[in-house]
């Protein structure tokens, strides 16, 4: 019992540690950083509204991105916050059946 307890709380520490080393790979960089990337986005963009805090950015095809202005933490303080690819889905029955038949047809040959 104290060896499944054991390997529990390892593997949910290892889960919470990717988790948090995930989550760190986001990052501020320049305004001018932030532009450059805004415009080699391959994905969609938005620009500044009009409102006093109003952001734009890019989200890029792979689910990576930065986003530009909204409020300041401090006056004087214009950064731009990076984001990195959204993680990989789980296949969805239908696609893991398709896959799987497919590896099927190819051992046969």
């Amino acid at each position: 019992m104290s060896k499944v307890r054991g390997m529990s709380i390892g593997i949910l520490a290892l889960a919470a540690i990717g988790f948090i080393a995930d989550s760190a790979i986001a990052k501020n960089v320049s305004v001018q950083e932030g532009k450059k990337a805004i415009a080699n986005c391959d994905g969609a963009t938005w620009s500044k509204s009009s409102t006093k805090n109003g952001t734009y950015g890019c989200i890029n095809k792979d689910g990576s991105g930065v986003v530009c202005g909204g409020k300041e933490p401090k006056p004087g303080t214009k950064t731009c916050d990076t984001f990195r690819e959204a993680p990989r889905c789980l296949p969805t029955r239908g696609e893991a059946a398709k896959a799987e038949m497919a590896g099927e047809k190819t051992q046969k040959h």
